[in-house]
Order: structure tokens, then sequence, then C-alpha cells
């Protein structure tokens, strides 16, 4: 939203270009209004009071929009975008008021509500293809992404299953995180030490690893771009990329892009292969 002097600047703007206004006032098209205009002149107080005006009016219909928005969305089929939110909204031992899907927090504390909301994570997604719906989940121990504990997860399913529209199946998936492995060729620069630049790169593996949005995609070409602007990083060249998930037996490969099937990922085996950079003549 603007603010009152950004909407003064461009009302006085379009008057410093209006050709009449120049031919009344004497300056020239073009010129800063500041620079002919003091503060204090009427002009300026006009064009304050006109745009506070604009603002008041700009802020109501903001508001209006916002209350537009939320109607539409509580009469509207719930989308994914829905069923995330509830996952968040979701309380630990607490239960819902009757007949409605909402909480009465009414005499709670702050610090009671938060640490109620064990969901710190979610994402919700539809398949066309089997009509389910999938919501990933995830909370956090020691400031780090983790499955809910399995009396959370017990208490969610229940949630999820009472607020959710009629017909809609949910798969939840509540589990550790995706396994990273890669194999990279780091050909560094012969001037700096092998093991400081490597542990740049393990470090900026890990950052971009655990710094994907929940349920965010990766990229092979996203991590080598990382890799590229480190410092001693002449050439990172990709050999290999693969994840494991909770669960499984089978190792996924990943060609160019992957989805955390947990809705994050956390890295593992990184094998990184220091390679003297010589410079070709």
């Amino acid at each position: 939203m603007r603010t009152i002097a950004e909407i003064k600047g461009a009302i006085a703007a379009d008057f410093m270009n209006n050709a009449t206004m120049a031919q009344q006032y004497g300056f020239t098209r073009g010129e800063k209004f500041d620079e002919c205009f003091s503060v204090v002149s009427i002009e300026s107080v006009l064009f304050y009071i006109v745009a506070a005006a604009v603002w008041v009016l700009e802020c109501l219909l903001d508001e209006h929009k916002s209350d537009v928005e939320a109607e539409i969305e509580q009469i509207m089929p719930h989308r994914p975008k829905w069923y995330r939110d509830k996952a968040l909204a979701f309380m630990l031992d607490k239960p819902l008021v009757t007949d409605t899907d909402r909480y009465d927090t009414t005499g709670m504390e702050e610090a009671e509500i938060r640490a109620a909301h064990v969901v710190k994570y979610a994402a919700a997604t539809e398949s066309a293809d089997t009509a389910l719906l999938t919501i990933k989940v995830a909370g956090e121990t020691d400031g780090e992404l983790a499955p809910l504990a399995s009396d959370a997860e017990t208490q969610l399913t229940a949630y999820l299953a009472e607020i959710k529209d009629a017909g809609v199946r949910i798969a939840l998936v509540n589990q550790e995180a995706d396994r990273f492995s890669c194999e990279i060729d780091i050909y560094y620069d012969t001037m700096m030490s092998p093991q400081v630049v490597r542990e740049r790169v393990e470090n900026a593996i890990s950052d971009y690893i655990c710094g994907l949005p929940f349920n965010g995609e990766y990229t092979n070409m996203a991590l080598v771009d990382k890799l590229q602007v480190l410092e001693g990083v002449k050439i990172a060249e990709m050999k290999g990329v693969s994840v494991s998930v909770s669960g499984e037996s089978t190792i996924t490969a990943i060609d160019a892009r992957y989805t955390p099937v947990a809705g994050y990922m956390k890295a593992e085996q990184l094998n990184i292969n220091m390679i003297p950079y010589n410079e070709q003549v």
C-alpha cells in the first residue's frame, strides 16, 4: 500500500508536468516540486491534505478487499491451502468447539497457545489421478524440523477427519526427513587450502538443503549455483545425487529436481572430490 508521501509525490509530479500550471507559475515542466515550492506553501499543504484523504480511502478499500476475500474463502469449496492452514491451527490436547472447526482459547496464555500448536510446518497437495489430498506436516525439536510425536499424530488424524469436507480422502505424511546424498567434483583455487574450500562447500550444501521451504522443490542447478559463488571454488560439477526416504529401502536418484516425500530433507552423505584447478593454456 502506498504511503502518504508517495501519493503526494505522484500528485506533485503530475502538477509539475502540467503545461498550463508551468505557464501560470513560471516553472519549467519536469522540474522537481520541492525545488520550486516551500514545504509550507499553500500548494504543498493542499497536496498533503489530498494525499492523506486518498491514503485513508486506499486503506478502507484494502480492508474491504480483505473482508470480501475472507467471506469468499468461507463459502468456497475448501482448497488445499485451507487444509494446510487448518493443520497449522491444530492444537494438541484441546477439543474443538462442538460442531465447528475452531478452538476456544478463552483463558489460555499466549505461551500455552504456542505450545499447543505443535504443527510448525505443513503443506497440502491434491493428486488429480487418485483424488487424494496429501497433507505433509512437521514439528520442531531443538530448532530443527522433526516428525510429530505419535500421540500428536493420532490426535491430528482425528482432527482432520472431523473438519474435512465429506468425501475428501486425506493421506497424512509425518515422518523423518528424506536423507540427501551427493557426489560432486570441486575444482578449487590452488592458492587456497582444499580443506577450507571443502568445509565451505559442505556448509553451503547443508544450508541449501535445510533452507528449502517446507515441501519446496530441490534442483541440482540451484545447488550448483550456490557452490559456484563460493570463494575458492572454480568449478562445481555434480556427479550424482540421490535421496533415501524414511521407511523405504530403495534409493532414488535425482536427475534434475525433487520434492521431498517428508516435506523436508537433511544432508547425510556428501562425497566431495577436491581437484586442483589448473588454468588451460
